[in-house]
C-alpha cells in the first residue's frame, strides 16, 4: 500500500469513495507529463496597455504551495482523491505532510484526515515552529460557500485549499472543475486573474523530487484484554462479497432491489403482530441457509447463516471488531482442535460478545459460503511428489484477507441442490467439503458449505470429486 492509495476514487456505480485500492506508483516524470498535457489553462487576453500590477495578498500567500496544487491535480487525473497537505517552515522552506496505509483493513475517512491533519497543523503553527500551512481536498464548492468534503458520485465541484499563515485569519479558496465524460475542465479560481491561474496551472514539479518527506503511518489500534485476547480494530469492512456468495456475483449487481429486500425484511421483525410470523419466515428461513436479522438500539443488519450441526473446539486468541458498525461483528481468530488455525464470521457476535471476549476455549458451529468453486488440476508439491485424489488444503486468502477468507482445496462427500428466497429463484448447493484430511478422524474438518450455481466454473458435482476456490468461514457459539 502506498501514501494516496486508500482514497482513490471508484467506479461511477459506487458510492463511497475511500475504500482501499491498489495504486501503482508513478515518478514525478510521469505526474508532470500529465499535468502539461491534460490540464487547460486559461486563454492569453490581447494585449492592453501596461498597468502598475496590484499584488494580490492571498495569492501571494499560496504561491508558494504550487507543487502541491499542481500534486493534487495530478492525483484527480489518476484517479486518486486523497487530501494532501504542506507546512511552511520558519526558513521558508515547504514539505509535504501525507498519511500511509500499510494494512487496507484501518483507514482514515476523508474528513478525519482532513481534522487531523488541521489538528496538527494547527498546534504547530500556534507553538511557532511552522510559518503557514495547506490542506487541499476535494469539496462540494461550485461558486458558493460549500467548502464539505465531497465523498459521493456527483458531488466533486472542486479542490478546495484551506490554509492558515501566521498572523492572519485561516481562509479557504476552491479550484473549481467540471466533469464530463470521464474528463475534467479545470475552470481556475474565481478571485485570482488570468495571470495568476495560468501561473499556478502551468507550473511544473521537478523530476525526482521528493515532495513528501513528511509520512504518518495509519496504525491499526491493538490491545490485549484480561483474557489475554488481542483485540484488533478494522473500520472498512462490509458484508457484500458475503451476499454475493449466497445470490452469484453476477445476479448480485442490482443491489438497489437487494437493499429494498432488506429493508422490507427488516421492517416485518420489528413488528410484534402475530400475523407476520408467517411473512417472516418466508423471507428469512429456507431449509439450509436462513437470513438471521440482528436487532439492537443503535444495530441493525441482516447474516445470511448456513446451518449445520458440524462443530469443534476452539481456542480464541484475536478478535477483529469492526469499528464502522460500532464493533458489533467480528472475525475470530484462533486454533482449532489444538492443531490447526482458523478464522470466521462470526454471525452471533451482537449475541455473544461477552462470551467472545472473555472465554477462550469454545465449542463453535462452523460453515462456509463459496464465493467460486471450480474444478481441482493436480499439481506438483515442493517436495517434487503430485497432490493425490485425497489432497486438501486451505489458506488465507489473498484478495479478501481478514474476512475469515480462504482459497481452498477440498473433497466433496456429499452434495444437494437447495435454494433461497421465497420463490426459490437463488439456486445452489449444499456440500459437505472436506478442508483437512486426516486417516484417524473421517469429519476432522469437514464442513457444510453454500454455493451458487451462479458462482460455479462448472456445471455436474460427483460425490468424491475434488475441487478449488475460495470460501468465507462463518462460525457461532454452539448451544
Amino acid at each position: 500500500m502506498g501514501i494516496f492509495n486508500f482514497f482513490k476514487k471508484k467506479e461511477n456505480r459506487q458510492e463511497e469513495v475511500y475504500a482501499p485500492v491498489q495504486h501503482n506508483e508513478t515518478s514525478d516524470k510521469n505526474v508532470m507529463e500529465e499535468v502539461e498535457v491534460m490540464v487547460d489553462t486559461l486563454p492569453e487576453q490581447p494585449s492592453q496597455p501596461i498597468e502598475e500590477k496590484k499584488i494580490n495578498n492571498e495569492y501571494e500567500k499560496i504561491k508558494i504551495y504550487n507543487d502541491y496544487i499542481v500534486y493534487s491535480i495530478a492525483l484527480q487525473l489518476k484517479g486518486d482523491y486523497a487530501p494532501i497537505s504542506a507546512f511552511e517552515k520558519e526558513n521558508g522552506e515547504v514539505e509535504g505532510f501525507a498519511y500511509m496505509v500499510k494494512d487496507a483493513t484501518y483507514m482514515f475517512s476523508m474528513e478525519d484526515a482532513i481534522g487531523r491533519m488541521e489538528e496538527k497543523f494547527e498546534s504547530e503553527l500556534k507553538e511557532g515552529s511552522i510559518r503557514s500551512y495547506m490542506i487541499l481536498y476535494h469539496s462540494k464548492f461550485d461558486d458558493n460557500d460549500n467548502h464539505e468534503v465531497a465523498t459521493k458520485e456527483g458531488e466533486f465541484k472542486s479542490i478546495t485549499l484551506s490554509y492558515h499563515c501566521k498572523g492572519f485569519d485561516k481562509t479557504k479558496t476552491a479550484l473549481s472543475y467540471i466533469i464530463e465524460n470521464q474528463s475534467i475542465t479545470y475552470k481556475g479560481f474565481s478571485e485570482f486573474s488570468q495571470e495568476e491561474n495560468n501561473e499556478i496551472m502551468n507550473h511544473q514539479l521537478v523530476e525526482g523530487k521528493e515532495y513528501f518527506t513528511n509520512i504518518e503511518e495509519i496504525k491499526i489500534p491493538e490491545s490485549i484484554n484480561e483474557a489475554g485476547i488481542i483485540i484488533k480494530k478494522s473500520n472498512v469492512h462490509t458484508l457484500a462479497s458475503t451476499w454475493g456468495g449466497v445470490f452469484g456475483f453476477e445476479n448480485f449487481q442490482n443491489q438497489e432491489e437487494f437493499s429494498q429486500y432488506l429493508i422490507h425484511t427488516m421492517s416485518l421483525f420489528r413488528m410484534e403482530d402475530p400475523a407476520y410470523e408467517q411473512d417472516k419466515l418466508k423471507y428469512t428461513e429456507f431449509k439450509d441457509v436462513k437470513f438471521k436479522p440482528v436487532l439492537s438500539d443503535d444495530f441493525n443488519t441482516m447474516y445470511p447463516e448456513v446451518k449445520t450441526d458440524f462443530f469443534l473446539n476452539f481456542e480464541t486468541k484475536e478478535i477483529n471488531e469492526w469499528e464502522n458498525v460500532n464493533n458489533s461483528e467480528a472475525v475470530i481468530g484462533g486454533s482449532a482442535r489444538d492443531t490447526f488455525g482458523l478464522w470466521f464470521f462470526a454471525t452471533d457476535y451482537v449475541k455473544n460478545r461477552k462470551s467472545y471476549l472473555t472465554q477462550t476455549n469454545l465449542n463453535v458451529n462452523i460453515s462456509g459460503i463459496i464465493f467460486v468453486l471450480d474444478l481441482h488440476e493436480s499439481f506438483e508439491l515442493p517436495d517434487g511428489t503430485m497432490t493425490g485424489e485425497d489432497f486438501t488444503a486451505y489458506k488465507p486468502s489473498q484478495d479478501l484477507p481478514n474476512y475469515g477468507c480462504f482459497d481452498f482445496i477440498g473433497k466433496i462427500m456429499d452434495f444437494r441442490e437447495t435454494e433461497v428466497l421465497a420463490d426459490g429463484s437463488a439456486k445452489g448447493y449444499i456440500l459437505k467439503l472436506k478442508l483437512i484430511t486426516n486417516s484417524e478422524m473421517e469429519d476432522f474438518f469437514t464442513i457444510d458449505a453454500f454455493v451458487s450455481k451462479g458462482n460455479m466454473r462448472f456445471e455436474t458435482l460427483t460425490k468424491g470429486m475434488q475441487v478449488a476456490g475460495a470460501l468465507q468461514l462463518q462460525g457461532k457459539i454452539a448451544e
